[in-house]
């Protein structure tokens, strides 16, 4: 008797098991986005096999006499601190309010070459299959 209740116990909470488990899971991943898009900032692209277009050599002299940065896309590092995440039931999202980070990201008619930045941390991300290990990690918690 005391196995049937077991049993039964285990499928009753079963779903909410799995429910904490797919959360974790999503957690783990946007928190590995969330450091790796630090990380492709403090190595303007280099960790993850990008190389960011070097910045035109008026514009670092301007920056220089201004007393910003060196480093490429960190004039205020207001981009660069920007990257949050939010993880809900189902779904996990990772960005930035910032609205002018696609202008970085994918470059402008106007002069601003693409140092992308979202594209190979995502893609790094999918290719080196770490959502699959989350996921395995967290339901191998519930069995």
């Amino acid at each position: 008797m005391d196995s049937f209740r077991e049993v039964e116990k285990f499928f009753r909470e079963l779903p909410s098991k799995l429910e904490e488990a797919s959360f974790r899971a999503l957690r783990y991943s946007a928190e590995k986005i969330h450091a790796d898009l630090s990380k492709i900032f403090k190595t303007e692209g280099r960790s993850h096999g990008v190389e960011w277009s070097p910045l035109k050599e008026a514009y670092l002299k301007w920056k220089i006499k201004k007393g910003y940065s060196e480093k490429k896309l960190h004039k205020t590092t207001t981009l660069a601190q920007s990257f949050t995440y939010i993880v809900e039931a189902r779904k996990a999202i990772v960005g930035t309010p910032v609205p002018y980070a696609p202008y970085h990201e994918y470059g402008t008619s106007r002069g601003i070459p693409p140092r992308p930045f979202m594209t190979p941390v995502f893609r790094k991300f999918v290719e080196s299959g770490y959502l699959k290990k989350a996921f395995r990690i967290a339901f191998r918690e519930v069995f």
